[in-house]
């Protein structure tokens, strides 16, 4: 665009040759002198507008025009830029930020000149951190913990973050897991004590450690007999007649009688003394041995050497067996014939009949004795109304150990075993079978 272009018809176009200097204008608005009327028809302001927006900017001020001008725009000097104060900046952003409610509406004879898009520099991303150092002898960060979201009502968890807790929870598992495994017995034992209250009896499951021929040597703490998951081990003796025997078992047991365990008492030359069956009224689970008492005699305290653990069958139990013990005894004045028939049953001795018998030789004092102690038996036996008889001398009697009169003495206890009865009736110079 020219400057020609904008001249007003009518007025001198001429410039003065003379250079013209600038002069910094004055601050402020400039002062617009008072258009001069006049008739001379003007040019369309559309035209002005879009001549001044093409045309060159130029640093230089126009020269003067002679005549009467229009200054359609009021020009002022350069300001220098100076920093702005907190309160211009606030206005400024509010400035810009604030969107007029009013719009102005152009007339229709004016034309709307878009602004021109300025070219704006093309964003650089910020460089990279440069990694810094970490200090060995610093504490690691804390894990990032994850926060749960909610994203339009959703609950977003964010999983890519490590849990806290999630070691945590290892570490205390893991502990678990051992201690379970060095406490695996106890875990055991409370459950089969607290939990299966009794063992179902079952005649297998038998073990034996150093043992002799089947036999708990007296005060061997090495040996052991294991039974229906019952473990018999330490034999000893107490004092006052009583014999000991531990026994512990892993499981609970009830109803101990039904298994019909026998423990038997043999001497060193393994001759069954006396026995007893194991009963208890219940069986709790325990590491620790229960001694197990058993009363015996002054005999069968002083003879027991071995101990053993046995379970009878039915048959066994109803087994009957006999010892026959004579006495035979010649003098020139008489005979004795004496002769005991023992009944046993499982060897506990039930029963026994006596055949005794003097023969006279010669009549004296010796023989009239003899005569005199069969004599004496057949009273007692009398008096306790046990069925007997007696001629010639000769004294015929059974006696039941099951049926017996209250103050009677038998010659051996219910119970006795053949050995006990052979070890005595030897020693009175029986001959026992």
């Amino acid at each position: 665009m020219n400057i020609d272009d904008l001249k007003l018809p009518g007025t001198d176009t001429s410039v003065s040759e003379s250079p013209v200097q600038a002069s910094p204008a004055p601050m402020g608005p400039t002062p617009v002198a008072p258009a001069t009327p006049s008739t001379q028809e003007l040019p369309d302001v559309s035209d002005v507008i879009a001549a001044e927006q093409s045309a060159p900017v130029s640093n230089v001020a126009p020269a003067p025009v002679a005549g009467p001008q229009m200054t359609p725009f009021a020009q002022s000097a350069p300001v220098t830029p100076s920093a702005p104060s907190p309160v211009q900046t606030t206005q400024t952003e509010v400035a810009k930020s604030y969107t007029p409610v009013d719009q102005v509406v152009p007339k229709e004879s004016e034309t709307i000149v878009p602004p021109i898009p300025v070219p704006q520099a093309a964003s650089v991303p910020p460089p990279a951190p440069e990694p810094t150092a970490v200090d060995p002898n610093l504490p690691p960060p804390p894990a990032p913990v994850a926060v749960p979201v909610n994203n339009g009502g959703v609950t977003v968890v964010n999983t890519t973050r490590t849990k806290s807790g999630s070691n945590l929870i290892l570490v205390i598992l893991a502990l678990l897991l051992v201690l379970f495994v060095i406490n695996i017995d106890t875990v055991i034992s409370f459950v089969q004590k607290n939990i299966i209250q009794t063992n179902p009896i079952s005649p297998g499951n038998t073990n034996n450690n150093n043992l002799v021929d089947g036999f708990i040597k007296i005060y061997d703490t090495n040996a052991d007999y294991t039974t229906n998951d019952i473990r018999f081990y330490n034999f000893r003796k107490s004092g006052d007649n009583k014999l000991l025997i531990n026994y512990s078992s892993e499981k609970n047991h009830s109803n101990v009688a039904d298994l019909k365990l026998f423990i038997e008492i043999y001497s060193s030359k393994k001759e069954l003394l006396t026995k007893e069956q194991f009963i208890v009224e219940s069986i709790a689970n325990s590491v620790a041995g229960v001694p197990y008492m058993i009363d015996v005699t002054d005999q069968i305290y002083d003879l027991a050497f071995y101990a053993k653990i046995v379970t009878y069958s039915e048959e066994d139990l109803k087994k009957q067996t006999t010892a026959t013990c004579t006495y035979n005894n010649s003098t020139d004045n008489y005979l004795v014939e004496y002769k005991t028939i023992y009944s046993f049953t499982n060897n506990e001795l039930t029963g026994y009949e006596v055949n005794k018998k003097v023969e006279k030789l010669h009549e004296n004092k010796a023989t009239t004795s003899a005569i005199a102690v069969i004599e004496k038996e057949r009273d007692d036996v009398a008096r306790f109304e046990i069925p007997f008889t007696y001629a010639n001398n000769t004294l015929n009697y059974k006696v039941d150990l099951n049926n017996v009169n209250e103050g009677y003495i038998p010659l051996y206890s219910k119970g006795t075993t053949p050995a006990i009865v052979k070890i005595n009736d030897t020693e009175k110079k029986w001959i026992c079978e």
